[in-house]
C-alpha cells in the first residue's frame, strides 16, 4: 500500500483535493475494499495530500484490484488536470496465514550497571577487542569509564549544566562510535570526543529537536516531554498530541513511513494513530514509556510498554504485538523492583535500554531488555 501511495502522491499538487474509489474485479482479493480506501487515504494524507472528505475532488483516484498469475495487481487511475495517469503496482499472492507462532516470547532483563547517584541514560561502546568505554549520563554531567579486559583503566567526568531545571529531567545518549558521543539534556546538546583526552562542547539544541532514528521529536523545554511536533527525514512534519514517548514499526516490519504511531500522551493515555491526528484506538494499562523492539519469535511489530504505577511502586514491562490496528499482549509481563525512569530503543534495533530505581536498595540500575524465544 505504501508503494502505491508513493507513486500516486507526486501526481497530486499540495493544493489539490483527492478522493479514492476502489473497485474489486476478481471477487477473490484478500482485502476489504473499504479498508483499502481508508488505508490508502491515510498514506496519501501523511505524505501531504489533502483528502476531499465530502467536497468535490480535484483529482479522483480510481483503484481497481485484479488477480494476476503471481498474485494481485492494483491499478490506480488519477484523473484531474491533463490526461489521466495510470499507476500499476503488483502485489504478491499472500502466503497461507499460519497459526499463532509456536515460540512463546519471554522478556529478559540483564543488569549492566548500578550506581547510587541518579542516572538518565547509558551507552556501551567497544573501542577494540580488549577496550570498552561506558558513557553514563547524569542530570548535570556525563561520566566516562574505560575498561581494558574488564579492568578499569580510566575514569573521567564532565559537567554539562542544564538550560532548564526539572524535577524529572530527561536525557538521551547517542553514540556515533567509541570516541564520539552526543547527549541531549535539558535544552542542551553536548558533543563529546576524545582528542586525545575526553572533552565536551555544549550548545542549545536547534529548535529543541532530538533525533530519533529517521525522525526528530521536538522537546518541550523546560518540561520533560515532547510537544507532539515530529519532523521526518523527508522534511514532512506531523503534529501529535504532546507525548512522553512514541513508537512506530521498525523498517523490517514495514516501517520507515509516517503513517502509524503509538504515542504515550502526557495525559496518561496511550493512543494508536494512523495517517491523521485522530486516535484509532486508546490503549488501557499502558504507561508513559514505550519503545519498538525488532521482530522476534514470528512477530513483526513488537512494542515494549511500562505499567501505570507511580514513582513509589515497582513497575512491570509488557510486550505487545501490533497487527492491524489492535495491539495484543504477548507473553507474561516482566516485573521490575522499582519505577522505570528511562526506556529507549537500543542501537541494535532488537533490544531496549532501561533505567530504574530499585526501591529495595535505592540504587539506579541500567539494564538491557531483550526478547527470548522458547518452545
Amino acid at each position: 500500500m505504501h508503494a502505491l501511495a508513493e507513486k500516486i502522491a507526486p501526481t497530486i499538487p499540495p493544493s489539490g483535493l483527492f478522493s479514492i474509489d476502489v473497485k474489486e474485479l476478481s471477487g477473490s482479493a484478500p482485502v476489504d475494499r473499504k479498508d483499502l480506501e481508508r488505508a490508502l487515504g491515510e498514506q496519501l494524507a501523511a505524505m501531504g495530500a489533502l483528502q476531499a472528505e465530502g467536497r468535490a475532488p480535484d483529482f479522483p483516484v480510481a483503484v481497481t484490484i485484479s488477480r494476476s498469475v503471481d498474485g494481485f495487481v492494483l491499478v490506480a487511475e488519477v484523473s484531474g488536470a491533463g490526461t489521466p495517469r495510470a499507476i500499476v503496482t503488483a502485489v504478491a499472492n499472500p502466503a497461507p496465514v499460519p497459526g499463532p507462532p509456536t515460540a512463546a516470547p519471554t522478556l529478559e532483563r540483564k543488569i549492566v550497571w548500578q550506581q547510587t547517584s541518579p542516572l538518565l541514560d547509558f551507552a556501551e561502546q567497544a573501542a577494540d577487542q580488549t577496550h570498552t568505554i561506558w558513557y553514563l549520563l547524569e542530570p548535570e554531567r556525563i561520566e566516562v569509564d574505560e575498561f581494558s579486559s574488564g579492568a578499569l583503566v580510566l575514569h573521567d567526568a564532565k559537567t554539562l549544566g542544564r538550560a532548564f531545571a526539572s524535577r524529572d529531567p530527561r536525557g538521551r545518549i547517542v553514540p556515533t562510535d567509541a570516541t564520539h558521543v552526543t547527549t541531549y539534556l535539558a535544552g542542551f546538546q553536548c558533543q563529546g570526543a576524545w582528542n586525545p583526552a575526553f572533552s565536551v562542547q555544549c550548545a542549545e539544541i536547534p529548535d529543541q529537536l532530538w533525533p530519533m532514528g529517521g525522525t526528530s521529536w521536538a522537546f518541550e523545554s523546560p518540561r520533560n516531554y515532547f510537544s507532539g511536533n515530529m519532523v521526518f527525514a523527508s522534511g514532512l512534519e506531523r503534529k501529535f498530541p504532546a507525548f512522553y514517548s512514541a513508537a512506530s514499526p521498525s523498517a523490517r516490519a514495514g516501517g520507515e513511513s509516517n503513517t502509524l504511531w503509538i504515542v504515550a500522551g502526557v495525559d496518561g493515555q496511550a493512543q494508536l494513530l494512523g495517517g491523521t491526528a485522530e486516535a484509532t484506538s486508546t490503549l488501557a494499562e499502558w504507561g508513559s514509556d514505550i519503545a519498538t523492539l525488532g521482530p522476534a519469535c514470528g512477530w513483526e511489530w513488537l512494542v515494549l510498554a511500562t505499567g501505570t504505577g507511580d514513582w513509589t511502586q515497582p513497575d512491570h514491562l509488557q510486550l505487545y504485538e501490533v497487527k492491524g490496528l489492535e495491539p495484543v499482549a504477548v507473553g507474561q509481563p516482566l516485573e521490575v523492583p522499582g519505577p522505570v525512569l528511562t526506556l529507549w530503543p537500543a542501537d541494535d534495533g532488537k533490544s531496549a535500554r532501561l533505567v530504574l530505581r530499585n526501591l529495595e536498595t535505592g540504587d539506579y540500575e541500567a539494564s538491557i531488555v531483550t526478547v527470548v524465544c522458547s518452545d
